[in-house]
């Protein structure tokens, strides 16, 4: 538990929004954890503009936000600044939907987020119903794959669940669609792909998506949890480079995008971008955002 609570105190302390500001952030952090638990039920929270979240205590893909602002700090802020409102925004492995949120109410952006368990699936509506984006995300109860069918997938892992090749107790079978398929072939994209290892297969089912110059970025989780499926950090990142994609790292302060060797090797998310002088364009033209988990700071 102490383990677990020094943790969480370092990613509060030295996220950017909060540095100049730990006291006051550790500080939320304590009155959310108390405050949770008198409670005991959910709320709504103001995030960024007029976007909001419903959360409760043990939702840690959205608890996170509270504490620092944005719990997935570069992806979430370089959503903001490079998504444009005439790009859809595609949200594979949504969970509760905190990107799509972030893509349909703050950037106005259209949305399809991909969610396979039913459970979460309902929770990632109520989002959408909170924040008036029933109209803007298309909630897809699907898993994502290299080929149609279907997938046993975990469903006792809060915001890890993952495709289960063995099946059994504590997993749901759920439909699985690819990209290429279900997805409009002269339309605009922007990719997440959080899909906890099966990355390999989800960009293997949509590479002619991927492939086209339509498709601006690709955010993707690349933490070595595609062994499991007999796939590397190093084969995936070679898949979106034969795609045409570069990989960069964004800071958010200068708006400023910077060329990767490789992938992210910090253990997160990397960047995949085609256009490195348009989306550097796009990164500076955008406006500000009011963040006010993050005490109103502007971003």
């Amino acid at each position: 538990m102490l383990k677990h609570l020094f943790a969480i105190a370092k990613f509060i302390t030295q996220h950017p929004l909060t540095r100049d500001n730990k006291v006051k952030a550790l500080m939320n952090f304590v009155r959310w954890q108390i405050g949770s638990r008198l409670i005991a039920k959910q709320v709504v929270v103001p995030w960024v503009e007029d976007a909001k979240f419903i959360t409760g205590r043990g939702e840690t893909g959205l608890t996170g936000n509270i504490y620092t602002g944005f719990m997935e700090y570069e992806d979430m802020v370089f959503l903001l600044h490079a998504l444009q409102d005439d790009e859809i925004f595609v949200d594979v492995g949504a969970n509760v939907g905190a990107f799509s949120i972030l893509a349909a109410k703050v950037v106005k952006s259209t949305a399809i987020a991909f969610e396979p368990l039913p459970e979460t699936v309902e929770r990632l509506k109520d989002q959408m119903q909170i924040n008036r984006l029933s109209d803007m995300v298309s909630v897809r109860n699907n898993g994502v794959g290299d080929k149609n069918g279907s997938l046993f997938f975990t469903n006792n892992n809060d915001t890890i669940n993952k495709v289960s090749l063995e099946g059994g107790d504590n997993t749901t079978k759920v439909d699985v669609v690819t990209l290429d398929d279900v997805l409009e072939k002269n339309q605009k994209y922007f990719f997440k792909i959080d899909v906890e290892g099966y990355e390999h297969n989800v960009i293997e089912g949509g590479k002619n998506i991927l492939s086209s110059p339509n498709t601006a970025a690709v955010i993707t989780e690349l933490n070595g949890s595609g062994e499991e499926f007999g796939r590397s950090d190093d084969e995936i990142h070679d898949q979106l480079l034969a795609l045409n994609f570069i990989a960069v790292r964004y800071d958010p302060q200068t708006r400023t995008l910077k060329k990767l060797d490789s992938y992210n090797k910090d253990g997160g998310n990397t960047i995949y971008i085609k256009d490195l002088n348009g989306i550097s364009s796009r990164c500076k033209a955008a406006p500000k955002r009011v963040v006010h988990t993050a005490g109103g700071v502007q971003i």
